[in-house]
């Protein structure tokens, strides 16, 4: 049986085009406007499948090419051959390094922790930024809501299958991008992504004329997902009617066809589903080639469409093959000590071991002359060190750092974490560009579809550019004149922390760079405008004695603290009250309402201040008054008397 297909197998809906009956699309004044006319299909069933299979001939060096990475990623046992006549070598141990999986995984890993970027930023005044952030948020959702279609179904989250294709299976990432909606007229996003090695393509003066997407189902899934019944056919596994093999266990190759105006699939001798408007206002699919290198042409070389797009392994596929020669031949040596090679010498040279002589116990019956030894081990050559090493060399120089993997019995300086951070860059940059153009494209489709008004208003949900999370209903009025797309990806690389750290204080105390632009390029932050605002957030509760109750009333609040969370708001509103005159300030000293003129007094320490200028009652007497028990009109001992006459 064949795999299931993305769609009827999986659950997933087939898309639903929008309604081309109607004549008119609204606009955002009201207006009326004609909706653009229904192009018809540009190439009749049989042009698709011979204009498919001609560039499936064209790129066929580009197809072993995948094939062979993608035989290189699954870790394929290694094959021995003897280099001077080119015929298999059976009976020898075969080594096969994981190095490929584990540069790819590690490649795929850092690809996938790249955080994506999805902004609109707001660079005119002719319009609200409000028009900015909606447009971002709708973007945001769109590709949220993708995700966890994909995930309901069994697939990979969008930017792990692109991330995957671009790195092991090279050449170029495409898929499906289109707005569709369910019989109840709800709107979602259609996206897919594409395996490269059946994707197929044309172009013309204005970009991509059409795309198709070639795979084989099966007959049951062809009924399931079309309707379409072709019981009976033997057909050979081109879908033709002609052919012996059974297209139940070969399947029947498929073409999903888009051009700018319809959507069409048929196969070589059917058609599953009659031309029909996409809705979209080009090809609705997204294509990016990966890599720098561009399609050249050579009478000399013919095949050098292979070299277009190139995978992760491109500087170390042949380089793989030798190391596994090399330990392949170490392992055979190594395996021999087990089990020496044995020579037995009799009279009549027929004499043979009845049992294994490695076990343990065995007992072996000689005659008289009879001899029986080991050969001597045989060693590797005395350079098999050194090119063993020089193979290490070229592998670590053509994929990555054996650092890379945590090897690393020292601690590493700063500058060997900057070449590290280098070295990770070159094998990772084509894959993180790629996936770059590949969700410019997505977004901008997706938003281009959605502006027709050929569709109902989508409720998106996620977290904005703010970290703020949101939910809201979006129609395409909320997005006319809004600013173009943003897209980034920030790869997550080692890096020197301490030396950018170091540099930031210094461009800072030197009044050298702004807060921005430190944030930016020197400690390389996403957003820092937004770290600046954190941070004066955080002044900002502190900064006034009643901004920091008010926190901290809240922060009781959120924990079910509610008489904690009391006690703060009587506090912050007896300190508002005093601030504003309503009432005295008795029970914090040297606290004035905010606006009252300056006392005589002010500035001076109310520790040193007498009680009766801060508002407390006068000390107690505490002088000596002698003895106390004396007689009533006694003199105080030592007192000078004195008449007055």
């Amino acid at each position: 049986m064949m795999a299931p297909s993305d769609q009827s197998i999986l659950g997933i809906e087939p898309p639903v085009a929008p309604n081309p009956s109607a004549e008119v699309l609204r606009v955002k004044d009201g207006a009326l406007r004609p909706r653009p006319v229904v192009a018809r299909a540009s190439m009749t069933q049989a042009e698709i499948v011979e204009a498919v299979n001609q560039h499936e001939s064209d790129f066929e060096p580009l197809y072993q090419r995948m094939n062979a990475d993608y035989n290189r990623y699954r870790l394929t046992e290694h094959v021995n051959v003897d280099h001077s006549t080119g015929q298999k070598l059976q009976g020898y141990a075969v080594y096969t390094s994981n190095a490929p999986r584990t540069f790819a995984d590690k490649i795929i890993a850092w690809a996938t922790q790249a955080e994506l970027l999805v902004r609109v930023p707001h660079i005119t005044s002719w319009h609200e930024a409000t028009l900015d952030n909606v447009k971002e948020r709708f973007a945001i959702g769109i590709l949220e809501a993708v995700d966890k279609r994909l995930v309901q179904n069994l697939h990979p989250p969008l930017h792990q299958q692109l991330a995957f294709y671009s790195i092991v299976r090279g050449g170029y990432i495409g898929g499906r991008c289109l707005l569709a909606s369910r019989q109840d007229g709800e709107t979602y996003a259609d996206i897919t992504a594409w395996d490269p090695l059946h994707i197929h393509w044309g172009t013309d003066s204005e970009g991509l004329s059409w795309v198709c997407h070639k795979i084989k189902k099966t007959r049951a899934e062809i009924k399931s997902q079309y309707g379409v019944d072709i019981e009976g056919q033997t057909g050979s596994a081109n879908g033709s009617r002609s052919g012996t093999r059974d297209a139940e266990k070969e399947g029947i190759e498929v073409y999903d066809f888009y051009d700018r105006s319809i959507n069409t699939v048929v196969t070589a001798g059917e058609v599953l589903k009659a031309p029909t408007p996409h809705g979209s206002p080009r090809v609705p699919a997204y294509l990016v080639l990966v890599g720098s290198a561009p399609q050249l042409q050579s009478d000399a070389s013919p095949d050098l469409i292979a070299d277009v797009g190139e995978s992760v392994y491109s500087g170390v596929r042949t380089v793989y093959e030798k190391f596994n020669d090399i330990m392949s031949i170490f392992l055979e040596i190594v395996e021999r000590a087990r089990r020496q090679p044995i020579v037995t010498e009799s009279r009549d040279g027929k004499k043979t071991l009845p049992e294994d002589p490695f076990k343990a116990g065995t007992e072996i019956a000689t005659a008289t002359g009879e001899r029986i030894y080991t050969l001597d081990l045989q060693k590797m050559a005395q350079e098999t060190g050194a090119y063993i090493g020089l193979v290490s060399g070229e592998i670590q120089r053509g994929s990555l750092p054996f650092s890379s993997y945590g090897e690393t019995p020292f601690q590493l300086s700063g500058f060997a974490i900057t070449q590290l951070r280098l070295a990770t860059e070159t094998a990772l940059g084509s894959s993180l560009a790629a996936l770059t153009q590949i969700y410019r494209q997505i977004v901008e489709l997706v938003h281009d579809q959605f502006m027709t008004g050929a569709f109902s208003p989508i409720k998106v949900s996620g977290l904005d550019a703010k970290r703020i999370r949101f939910s809201q209903v979006i129609a395409p009025d909320d997005m006319v004149d809004s600013c173009d797309y943003s897209v980034k990806f920030v790869a997550q690389l080692p890096q020197d922390d301490m030396s950018k750290w170091a540099t930031a204080k210094i461009a800072l105390d030197a009044h050298l760079l702004s807060r921005v632009d430190i944030l930016d390029n020197v400690l390389g932050m996403q957003d820092a405008q937004q770290a600046i605002d954190k941070v004066k957030a955080e002044i900002a509760e502190q900064a006034l004695p009643e901004a920091a109750l008010y926190s901290m009333m809240m922060a009781a609040v959120n924990r079910g603290e509610e008489q904690i969370a009391k006690l703060y708001l009587m506090e912050y509103m007896r300190l508002l009250m005093v601030k504003t005159g309503m009432i005295p300030d008795a029970g914090n000293a040297g606290v004035k309402p905010t606006g009252s003129s300056p006392t005589p007094n002010e500035g001076q320490n109310p520790i040193v201040m007498p009680n009766a200028m801060t508002g407390m009652p006068p000390q107690p007497e505490t002088s000596n008054a002698g003895p106390s028990l004396v007689a009533p009109g006694t003199p105080r001992p030592g007192a000078r008397t004195q008449s007055f006459s």
